[in-house]
């Protein structure tokens, strides 16, 4: 069985997180692999379950995660899939997580993001400054992760 990670990701956050998931998997023994959600699509047909990640930028599940959990709804319908979203604030908003919900899912998680002022655009770091934000901070926790990546394994990933 192969565990496809489908990692959409702006700033590169979201795509180190599902990097950090398909490792931990691999560790375990699980064949997994990594792949931009650009190019996931091609790839649905040869993998057995679907991990993936969709960013969460000013309050909104990130465009291209979710036009691709459209486009493939039959297909990954038919796959066990599970679902992660990363962002900034300390929790997913409810409406987001039942956005999430509405998809064939066997888990969704949410994981803290980091931000990387090197990797904002102006108006970005405006906002961030206008919200008295820190331009650099990375709140991702790994050991959660990597908790949550173990968990998937109950589901049958080999």
């Amino acid at each position: 069985m192969t565990t496809m990670v489908v990692v959409a990701s702006k700033h590169g956050s979201t795509a180190e997180i599902g990097e950090h998931i398909a490792a931990t998997l691999k560790s375990r023994g699980v064949s997994a692999h990594v792949k931009e959600v650009s190019e996931a699509g091609k790839w649905l047909y040869e993998t057995d379950n679907v991990v993936l990640g969709i960013p969460v930028y000013r309050q909104k599940l990130w465009g291209p995660a979710m036009m691709f959990l459209d486009a493939h709804r039959t297909e990954l319908g038919g796959k066990p899939l599970f679902l992660f979203a990363s962002g900034g604030g300390p929790s997913l908003a409810p409406e987001l997580a039942e956005t999430l919900r509405s998809y064939p899912h066997r888990e969704v998680a949410y994981f803290r993001g980091a931000i990387d002022a090197e990797k904002l655009s102006f108006f970005e770091k405006l906002q961030l400054k206008v919200a008295k934000a820190p331009e650099n901070a990375d709140y991702r926790d790994w050991p959660g992760i990597e908790d949550w990546s173990q968990s998937l394994i109950a589901y049958g990933l080999s």
